[in-house]
């Protein structure tokens, strides 16, 4: 069976809701949206309330990896899970009724050489769209943009960068746009995140784009006018009236900055997009002039409300004076174990924005105060991804920010899930594994270190692939570096498989690396194994046979009773999906049951103990979705309530 399946992800539903007696009747977390059309930008903005940032997910970048690698390997690069669509339930239900989605696109660009343009690979765009549309079926509005530009974002802007920048960002916004040609007017393109110079000496990176007599503000103009150009000129009376939101430099919250913001002409609705982590010395600062207690004042003895309700003073002023709306799309107050004063920020912040008619988004990049290490501004971890429920120090900070908008806010009680702690026995060491590196204990390699790994040559060929047996938040690499020191190769892995504990590096892998470094295999003196952004414990490196033992696939955890699948393969010919599961512990039979017409349906409950897959009919309907939750009967008992939390959703091709 060849493995094709389109938009899985996981499903998990209330198990308060459901009568642990059957397969019983549960509402579908699918919703059909509403179509709107025919609004202008006011009117659109006006709509959109407040805001959810899904972060450092689809916006990955220098991510090391391939153009073709999968887009999961790209979303989970900096340790986030998947999205799904049970995180966007979530937001939802907690009020939030519009959701930002950031986009990194340039590691998914591939140059065509017959339009001389580049095309955005076509796993990536899927995936995009298939994370757009969680939201979109949840009748909420979605703003989509492009994040983290290395073509944008460049040292100092001139000309040749102008021109480098402008093929690229109209290559992608035209097949965007053309991908998304017939959605309503839910979906929002934002043209770009923060463009600024990152090292010019004349025009600060965070500043508000002043110092060149105007050159910088009319660079970004230029791109903002090429972005409303491209999308307008796709055709489709969606994209005509779609709203697209302008920034200036860098986003910035400056009223210069703003002010210098060029409307183009015939754009159609706009709105000028802002980012506004105020007042900086309580939602961000770390240095001594930070001050986490509001009501308060800085070091500098500016006060907090003041400067806020000062703010949003002139940003409803600019407002009337560009004729077009403002959209915060990125506000947050990094947690310093500062609960209650975030909450009391949250409602004059959203007070003042609700009383200039300013829609804004939460900046959510799930870090928390506990593990954010040495970048202690930067933890905006609202909504704790894996289990659906918001962080015990953000839930307050959720609720307060609901009030302001009349919202009884849902936000669940939040249970953290544990992985299963690394355990030898759970590693499968087959005795043709080569080892080349052991160490029982663990050895922790903190972010952005490395050690090196001996007797690792004889290896580097078609017939090994290395195996590391680790432990950290984030994917592991491996580094490669030639004898005179010349080059530092990054080598990270396409194994795409969730298996606890290990990761798999094959040789195209290592020769992808030193692709680009015009160096061969055969110049590459050491081998490192290397953390990324975060801390990994190195327990075991071992060269493998790519026709021998296989590790272990993930293990079921003991007592666990309900199945964990394992697997889901679609057949081509036959158009049949099989899904595979490991054993659950003293099962006595396993059961399938399908979500059809509002009602959870029975399929068979009879499927034996020793049998772990199932396949469906033959002929199923192209691009039509099932639910399907898969149930184990243990000592008498079926565990409903955990297949259906545990339920999966498939798209046939």
């Amino acid at each position: 069976m060849k493995k094709t399946i389109q938009g899985r992800v996981v499903s998990a539903l209330s198990a308060a809701a459901i009568a642990l007696t059957g397969m019983s009747s549960l509402p579908s977390a699918v919703i059909e949206a509403s179509a709107l059309s025919g609004q202008n930008a006011k009117g659109i903005v006006s709509q959109m309330r407040i805001g959810w940032n899904l972060g450092n997910t689809l916006e990955c970048s220098n991510t090391n990896l391939p153009v073709t690698a999968s887009p999961k390997k790209f979303a989970t690069a900096w340790g986030q899970p998947e999205p799904n669509a049970n995180q966007f339930e979530a937001v939802k239900k907690a009020g939030f009724n519009t959701v930002r989605i950031p986009v990194t696109w340039y590691e998914h660009l591939q140059w065509n050489d017959s339009t001389k343009k580049y095309h955005v690979e076509d796993n990536w765009m899927n995936y995009v769209k298939q994370t757009v549309d969680y939201a979109i079926d949840r009748d909420m509005f979605v703003i989509l943009n492009i994040h983290h530009e290395d073509f944008i974002n460049v040292s100092q802007f001139n000309e040749n960068t102008y021109q480098t920048a402008e093929l690229k960002l109209t290559s992608i916004w035209s097949e965007v746009a053309e991908e998304f040609a017939n959605y309503d007017q839910h979906l929002i393109f934002e043209g770009m995140n923060e463009p600024r110079q990152t090292g010019n000496s004349a025009v600060s990176e965070w500043g508000n784009g002043s110092g060149d007599n105007g050159y910088t503000w009319n660079y970004v103009n230029r791109l903002n006018a090429a972005f409303v150009n491209t999308v307008r000129g796709q055709g489709s009376s969606a994209n005509k009236e779609r709203l697209l939101m302008l920034p200036g430099y860098c986003a910035s919250n400056d009223s210069t900055a703003i002010s210098n913001i060029a409307i183009p002409s015939n754009a159609g609705n706009v709105a000028l997009s802002v980012h506004a982590y105020s007042p900086y010395f309580f939602t961000m600062a770390t240095d001594s002039y930070a001050n986490h207690t509001y009501p308060g004042s800085s070091g500098w003895g500016a006060d907090y409300y003041s400067e806020l309700y000062n703010m949003f003073n002139y940003l409803g002023q600019l407002q009337d004076q560009k004729g077009v709306p403002i959209i915060i799309g990125e506000f947050s107050a990094s947690d310093f174990n500062n609960t209650e004063s975030r909450a009391k920020w949250a409602k004059d912040y959203l007070s003042l924005a609700k009383s200039k008619g300013i829609p804004c988004v939460l900046w959510d990049n799930n870090v928390t105060a506990e593990n954010a290490g040495n970048s202690k501004g930067e933890a905006h971890g609202y909504l704790y991804r894996k289990g659906c429920t918001w962080y015990p120090n953000s839930e307050p900070v959720i609720k307060a920010m609901m009030e302001v908008y009349g919202i009884n806010s849902e936000t669940g009680e939040y249970t953290e899930i544990v992985d299963p702690a690394f355990d030898w026995n759970n590693v499968n060491i087959g005795s043709d594994w080569v080892e080349l590196y052991k160490n029982p204990n663990g050895s922790t390699i903190e972010a952005w270190k490395n050690f090196t790994v001996s007797n690792w040559k004889n290896y580097v060929n078609k017939d090994y692939k290395f195996v590391l047996v680790y432990d950290s938040d984030q994917a592991p690499e491996l580094v490669l570096q030639d004898g005179s020191y010349d080059t530092w190769n990054r080598v990270a892995s396409s194994d795409d498989s969730d298996t606890p504990y290990i990761k798999e590096f094959y040789y195209d892998d290592l020769t992808s690396a030193i692709a680009n470094s015009g160096k061969t295999m055969n110049d590459m003196n050491s081998l490192y194994i290397s953390a990324t952004t975060s801390s990994l414990t190195a327990y075991g490196l071992y060269a493998v046979p790519v026709s021998g033992t296989q590790p272990d696939p993930q293990p079921q955890p003991q007592g666990q009773t309900y199945p964990t699948i394992s697997g889901i393969e679609y057949n081509s010919q036959y158009h049949q999906i099989r899904f595979n599961w490991n054993a659950v512990d003293n099962a006595q039979n396993y059961g399938i049951a399908v979500y059809l017409a509002g009602k959870w349906r029975i399929q068979t409950q009879t499927i034996p103990a020793n049998t772990l897959s199932y396949t469906t009919p033959k002929n199923l309907t192209p691009n039509k979705s099932y639910k399907v939750a898969i149930a184990a009967k243990v000592n008498g008992t079926w565990d409903v309530a955990n297949a259906i939390k545990n339920a999966v959703i498939v798209t046939v091709p």
